[in-house]
């Protein structure tokens, strides 16, 4: 039998968060990713500067808008700000959402931490364009 080497791929923070809104957001009852100050104040604090020189690193924080995503040895850390559909109970959706960001970032091979969601507006879904 011959030795073949693998390679390995690296899961960065940049890489879960997009699993993680990904996730969130083909989940039935999320109508968005809530942007927030909090969020858009972070992104230009010092912080802003190391990400400029390393974007999503391995052991590091990767913000976008709704998401935040952090890695501390070899551990996920997930926040996911949403907007949730009327219709369906706020409880339920973030559970949900939770359950499967939890089964989705698992299979990255990552432990999986907290899977916080906030939920910041529960609206009637947007009304389809009439033609």
């Amino acid at each position: 039998m011959s030795e073949i080497p693998l390679q390995s791929q690296v899961i960065t923070s940049k890489l879960v968060a997009s699993l993680a809104a990904r996730t969130a957001l083909e989940t039935p009852g999320v109508l968005r990713l809530e942007p927030t100050v909090q969020g858009f104040l972070a992104r230009l604090g010092p912080a802003a500067l190391q990400r400029l020189y390393n974007p999503a690193s391995q052991d590091g924080t990767y913000r976008d808008d709704g998401v935040r995503v952090s890695i501390n040895d070899n551990v996920a850390l997930v926040h996911l700000d949403i907007a949730t559909d009327i219709a369906y109970t706020a409880l339920n959706v973030a559970e949900i959402v939770q359950q499967r960001v939890r089964e989705n970032i698992g299979h990255t091979g990552l432990a999986v931490g907290p899977v916080d969601v906030t939920i910041l507006a529960i609206e009637p879904p947007p009304r389809a364009r009439v033609r």
